[in-house]
């Protein structure tokens, strides 16, 4: 860079030729109504400048012809005034960007304030303030500006008002601003758009409507005056419209907890479906306590204008589980880092599996659907007066009941506290586990909703005949040369259909005696020991070969294994896995409970069915595969019940048959029973050491009956029980 450029100053202020910029008024309508675009947004500008002064409570108040704002904020003096408010583009904001309320503010480019304009044309502003206690009254008038045709003509008419010691009759400091001259009237669906602009800034009404709603962090509560019942319900419909979007609610209680009264939770979801549970408590340390908890998907599009960024600051705010002893909120719970639950670290724990709930409501990966704290919104409510009534004299000189701490800020960390952390907890579990067994249930379900391609092939046939309809006869012959190669496709397609229908038979075939190989390597195991004492016997010498217990033990070993063997039998020929028959109904089942005995012993189980009731054609390990699991679902259903005992009847005629087998197991729930026959769902928890031996308990059993049924054209359900039983399954079929 050159050193010989010579430095030029600008104009100075006091030379004659210097002129200053001047500004058209004009700016006042690009600064202001342009800026916001739409009064619904203009008057959140004001509601948004009361938060950035730390109000706790704005009311927004119409009138014949005006709308006041109303807060209890921080207030101006009237040098605040004029060195803030008037002076359009301060950034003081910026360089506080924390309010002493530890709010970040909304505003940062000086300018929100001339949106008052496009509400109306004047603007009359009273203030106290809340540091010098000094208050002042304001005037400004924007038709003067404009009409004037400069900006710097514009201003406000200031005067000192010592006399003013209230906002509004009831705040100490704060601020009105007052707009009048209208220009517009306002409607419910203006009161919907302006609400949401706001609703983000107000926590949950439940918060609010506590004894001690000052001490919520962030308080900050918006109501409407002088407006109809209607239009305030629209208004406070949409404040509180990111609660309405919850995917599913948990209510529980506790009653008489000391006397052993059990715990009650009710799980809804969205679409109405709803799961019931009730549960012990641990200690009897506790009492009496309600809960109810809000379950947020904060993901995808919300409802009502609700922007999923917002939601989940909202939730991250003021979400979590509060509790309220005696409508006082203890503010130690609830929020995002207030874990008194557990869900982040069973989270970052990556747990998957409960300690909480028993096996039979356990699913397996299901508590990777347990909600963080940001994603939920709930309130226990408790009463530390009335645990300590129902404590007794003892139970209280030891400190064994719900109380709070001194500082009333937190509970006593003691087994009725542990009693609260238990019940509310579990509720949770239980919503993770029926929630990730339906997504599951919705996951198979839109795997098992293919298309047929045969139906797509017929549809595309016809189209390409009515285009050659009116084609010219050349395209017309080409056309028609074309459609004859889907002959050959559908053809083709039914050969793979028939081969893949095969294929899946054999594989459920395979599947379920694989699961009967585990069994049998258990048997095996038992059979090994047997030999083992008879070697050693042996050894020992004597005359033990004559031993009536030992001939009765050899013959037993002898007759258990070939039993074992018989689970193998429908996949040890060929003709059995390949040759379609159609077996005798009743003589079929006969053979496989034969085969199944080692699965089934200890069950007493009735073949009722008519001899006359002929199946469909196919493969002996296909129809094994149907009823060897459907037996064995019988069974562990009959785990902890006293008499046990299957039932196997059906009918038949000219159009068709049926086969029915009745347990008086647990039963199901008929109205989403179809469920139980997609992959991996299940409602039953049989012991592990069953699952071990390959006795069901995963979830797939059902799901080979229903893929071997409909190969064979079948159709599976479970009915309404047949008397004296509690499940009823149905196989039946078509001659037509």
């Amino acid at each position: 860079m050159s050193n010989n450029l010579q430095k030029t100053n600008g104009p100075e202020l006091g030379e004659p030729n210097f002129e200053r910029f001047t500004v058209d008024a004009a700016l006042l309508r690009e600064l202001g109504e342009r800026l916001v675009g739409k009064p619904h947004i203009a008057l959140a500008e004001l509601v948004k400048n009361s938060y950035d002064a730390d109000a706790t409570k704005v009311t927004i108040r119409f009138g014949k012809d005006s709308i006041s704002v109303i807060d209890n904020g921080d207030g101006m003096s009237p040098l605040e005034f004029k060195n803030f408010w008037l002076r359009i583009g301060t950034t003081h904001k910026q360089a506080s960007f924390r309010t002493e309320r530890n709010r970040q503010v909304t505003g940062s480019k000086g300018v929100g304030r001339l949106s008052v304009q496009f509400l109306g044309d004047k603007v009359d502003i009273v203030s106290r303030s809340k540091d010098t206690g000094q208050a002042f009254s304001a005037s400004v008038d924007w038709t003067g500006a404009r009409q004037a045709g400069e900006l710097v003509e514009a201003g406000a008419l200031v005067r000192a008002a010592p006399n003013i010691t209230s906002i509004d009759d009831q705040y100490g400091h704060g601020t009105v601003v007052t707009i009048s001259l209208l220009k517009k009237v306002w409607y419910n669906t203006d009161l919907q758009e302006l609400a949401k602009e706001l609703w983000f800034l107000k926590p949950p009404s439940d918060l609010l409507n506590s004894e001690n709603a000052s001490e919520i962090p962030d308080v900050f509560d918006v109501t409407l005056d002088g407006v109809t019942e209607s239009a305030e319900g629209t208004f406070t419909e949409q404040m509180n419209q990111a609660l309405e979007n919850w995917i599913a609610v948990i209510e529980g209680k506790l009653n008489d907890g000391r006397q052993g009264g059990p715990n009650e939770v009710k799980l809804t979801f969205r679409d109405g479906d709803s799961y019931p549970a009730t549960f012990p408590t641990r200690s009897q340390a506790l009492d009496k306590a309600n809960f109810k908890i809000y379950i947020f998907k904060l993901s995808g599009k919300q409802t009502g204008g609700v922007q999923v960024g917002a939601a989940r600051e909202y939730f991250k705010k003021f979400g979590g589980v509060h509790i309220y002893d005696n409508s006082f909120r203890l503010p130690f719970y609830g929020g995002d880092e207030q874990d008194w639950l557990q869900l982040e670290i069973a989270h970052s724990h990556r747990l998957n599996k409960s300690y909480l709930l028993p096996s039979n409501l356990q699913v397996q990966s299901g508590l990777n659907d347990l909600p963080t704290n940001s994603r939920i919104f709930g309130i226990v409510n408790i009463s530390t007066s009335h645990e300590r009534i129902a404590a007794g004299k003892d139970e209280i000189d030891k400190g064994r009941y719900l109380n709070v701490q001194v500082t009333r800020d937190r509970l006593i960390d003691n087994d009725a506290f542990e009693e609260l952390q238990h019940s509310v907890r579990w509720a949770m579990d239980f919503y993770a586990m029926r929630s990730y067994e339906r997504r599951q249930r919705t996951i198979a379900s839109h795997r098992l909703d293919m298309p047929d391609t045969q139906e797509k092939v017929s549809e595309i046939r016809e189209e390409l005949f009515q285009i050659s309809l009116s084609a010219p006869s050349e395209l017309a012959q080409r056309l028609e040369a074309v459609s004859s190669h889907f002959e050959e496709l559908e053809a083709l397609e039914a050969q793979r259909k028939s081969a893949f229908e095969e294929e899946r038979v054999l594989l459920a075939a395979l599947a379920t005696t694989g699961m009967a190989a585990i069994a049998m390597e258990h048997e095996m195991h038992k059979e090994l020991t047997i030999l083992n004492d008879i070697r050693r016997r042996l050894n020992e010498g004597g005359s033990v070969l004559n031993e009536p217990v030992l001939l009765e033990t050899l013959n037993s070993w002898a007759e258990r294994t070939a039993n074992a063997r018989k689970l193998f039998s429908p996949l040890m020929h060929e003709s059995d896995r390949e040759k379609r028959n159609s077996y005798n109904g009743k003589k079929l089942l006969a053979k496989i409970v034969d085969n199944s005995e080692v699965l089934l012993r200890g069950v007493h189980i009735v073949n009722a069915v008519p001899e006359g009731v002929k199946l469909p054609s196919a493969t002996l390990a296909a129809w094994n595969a149907v009823f060897q699991n459907v037996l064995i679902n019988a069974v562990n259903a009959m785990l902890e019940v006293e008499v046990r005992s299957i039932r196997c009847s059906g009918e038949f005629n000219d159009l068709g048959g049926a086969i029915y087998i009745s347990d008086t197991g647990v039963g199901v729930r008929l109205k989403d029973s179809d469920d139980l026959f997609k992959p991996f769902i299940r409602r039953l928890e049989i012991p592990e050491e069953r699952k071990a031996l390959g006795m069901g308990g995963m979830g797939i059993g059902l799901t080979i009956v229903k893929m071997v049924a409909d190969s064979v054209d079948c159709k599976v359900h479970f009915i309404e029980p047949h008397l004296g039983y509690k499940t009823t399954f149905k196989i039946e079929w078509s001659e037509l």
